[in-house]
């Protein structure tokens, strides 16, 4: 009797139903996509003696980039005993088309099925992208500032935003100013999106770029896409270059001094200084030493950034020189130099900014003089006066005696009148000649 009462335990334990059992599985929402598009995948485990969260899925980044990963745990009871199921759920997207595999997975000594996934290159709703990075020059000098640019092609329907490139160990990177074109290619017209970026390489030796995955909306549908990576090697700078000296063309301005200086006034001679790579430090030490004489007096250089918004490869330094003249007369402002490293050439050049000749003068001496040329315009106007009337009252004395010769009725009045005549100087006087 016992025996079959064994017997018949055995044959039950072998009979457990599956919903008894551990469980583990994989599934996928799609098997065709378009490079671009999510793929969701659901990884759910039954009564497992470990975590899900533990699981690891380095497996799927050859093929596969995981962008979220979810874990949610749910107990139920089933024909009277309680069991769990974990789920963790996944949203993936393919680096690149093909035929593609979700890897089998291990855990907690279950495992699960692969699972195929075709990736297509463009899908109904999804228009084909290009991706194509490039490095402008191609093997630059270090601390030669180069340009790094990725083309972004696709319709015109997407609306990309700008990644957040890492810049690699030894490499320095800023961001430059997006742009967009037209284009052809094969006869298909492609909408080019260049994104560009400033790369300094400061040690020599090879260097790669890894673009984060770049994402764009069509329609309020998320798409992402892989960027091929980029490597490049650096060339060693000459050996002999300063460190400060930039490698690249540089250019210098100066600002025109407008008007007369005045005598010990301080006043700031302004440089515009522009290439690329360059820094305040390092042309604080391009620029020569400006010593004092008796005709100029200097003050520290004060060198910034013209916009520090500015997203162009070269960029724009202000250099203010302040001076005071120290005595009148012209003056010769000293020849400013810079150096740079001409790659192209392979020599060190430099370029010159003008100096200019300028007037100084003293206030002083210009106000006495004003004051001199002021008294002698007031003396010269109540000179004139002084002259204006004497002349009026010599016309009126003159024209009242000419009144009396013609108001005259006989000869002794007509006598009289020409007696007392006067022509506005002083009358006439009789002499023993006659009438004077």
């Amino acid at each position: 009797m016992v025996r079959h009462l064994l017997i018949a335990l055995w044959l039950a334990m072998l009979t457990v139903p599956a919903w008894a059992q551990p469980h583990f599985s994989l599934t996928a929402d799609k098997h065709d996509i378009a490079l671009g598009e999510a793929l969701t995948v659901t990884i759910r485990a039954q009564d497992a003696s470990a975590e899900l969260d533990s699981l690891d899925l380095n497996a799927f980044k050859s093929d596969f980039d995981i962008y979220t990963r979810s874990t949610s745990k749910q107990t139920e009871v089933i024909r009277g005993k309680p069991g769990t199921t974990e789920t963790t759920t996944l949203i993936l997207y393919p680096l690149h088309s093909g035929q593609l595999q979700l890897p089998a997975l291990k855990f907690a000594g279950n495992s699960s099925g692969p699972v195929a996934v075709t990736v297509h290159e463009s899908g109904q709703d999804t228009p084909q992208v290009l991706l194509k990075p490039a490095l402008t020059p191609a093997h630059p000098l270090t601390r030669q500032a180069a340009t790094l640019t990725l083309d972004i092609y696709d319709d015109g329907s997407l609306q990309w935003s700008p990644p957040k490139l890492t810049a690699p160990a030894g490499t320095y990177i800023r961001e430059l100013a997006p742009t967009q074109r037209d284009t052809t290619l094969n006869g298909t017209p492609f909408t080019v999106h260049r994104l560009a970026w400033a790369i300094m390489p400061l040690t020599p030796g090879s260097v790669t770029i890894n673009f984060p995955m770049l994402n764009a909306i069509k329609f309020g549908n998320r798409l992402r896409y892989a960027a091929p990576s980029l490597q490049f090697d650096t060339r060693p700078a000459p050996r002999y270059l300063p460190v400060y000296v930039p490698i690249g063309k540089l250019t210098a301005t100066s600002q025109p001094l407008s008007g007369k200086l005045i005598l010990n006034r301080p006043i700031n001679w302004s440089l515009i200084v522009r290439g690329a790579g360059i820094s305040a430090e390092g042309i604080a030490k391009l620029l020569p030493e400006l010593t004092d004489s008796d005709t100029l007096h200097f003050y520290p250089p004060q060198i910034r950034l013209a916009d520090e918004n500015d997203k162009s490869l070269e960029q724009t330094l202000l250099v203010t020189l302040p001076f005071q003249p120290l005595r009148t007369g012209t003056i010769q402002l000293p020849k400013i130099e810079l150096p740079y490293y001409n790659p192209a050439t392979g020599v060190i050049e430099s370029v010159a900014v003008a100096s200019p000749a300028l007037t100084v003068i003293n206030p002083l001496w210009h106000a006495a003089a004003k004051l001199v040329a002021i008294m002698a315009g007031l003396g010269f106007v109540i000179w004139l006066s002084r002259i204006s009337v004497r002349l009026y009252r010599r016309k009126r004395t003159r024209r009242a005696s000419l009144q009396r010769v013609a108001a005259a009725a006989d000869a002794h009045q007509l006598s009289q009148a020409l007696l007392n005549f006067d022509w506005g100087s002083g009358q006439y006087k009789r002499t023993r000649c006659g009438y004077g």
